[in-house]
C-alpha cells in the first residue's frame, strides 16, 4: 500500500527505537513510502545538524519532484491528488488533513492511531452556563 510520510514521522522512525514501522506492516503490509520533494529538502537541511537524520537516505521512498514548495502544503496537495494515507506527528497538519476528509495516522503511546479532529460546535442556549 502506498502511503505518505511527513518529515516528523520519518524523524521519529530514525531517532526513536519503536515498533511503529512494525505496527504499520502488521496493519497494511510493507508500505510503499512516498514523499514530496519538499520533505527531502527538510530532511537534508535537518541532517546537517543531526547526523542520525542522514539515515533517511537508506529508506526507500518515491519522491514526487513536482511538489517542491512548503512541505505541509505539498503533503496536503499530494494526499488530495493521490488519496494515499498520511502518517504524521504534526498536529496542525493532522487537523488540516482531517478537515479535508483525508486519511491521516499518527502515534499515540507508541501505537498507530487514526487522526480524528472535530470542528468546534457552538450550541445555542438561552441559559447562562
Amino acid at each position: 500500500m502506498k502511503v505518505i510520510f511527513d518529515t516528523s514521522f520519518i524523524i521519529y522512525l530514525l531517532e526513536k527505537p519503536s515498533f511503529a514501522l512494525d505496527r504499520i506492516i502488521d496493519e497494511i503490509g510493507m508500505p510503499e513510502i512516498t514523499v514530496p520533494n519538499s520533505v527531502i529538502r527538510e530532511l537534508e537541511k535537518l541532517s546537517k545538524k543531526k547526523k542520525i537524520l542522514k539515515n533517511y537516505r537508506l529508506i526507500s521512498m518515491e519522491v514526487f519532484k513536482e511538489f517542491n514548495g512548503n512541505a505541509d502544503d505539498d503533503i496536503l496537495n499530494l494526499a488530495q491528488k493521490t488519496k494515499y494515507p498520511v502518517f504524521t506527528l504534526d498536529l496542525e497538519l493532522a487537523k488540516k488533513l482531517s478537515e479535508l476528509g483525508l486519511q491521516c495516522y499518527t502515534l499515540s503511546n507508541d501505537k498507530i492511531v487514526a487522526c480524528s479532529f472535530y470542528k468546534n460546535i457552538k450550541i445555542k442556549t438561552d441559559k447562562a452556563i
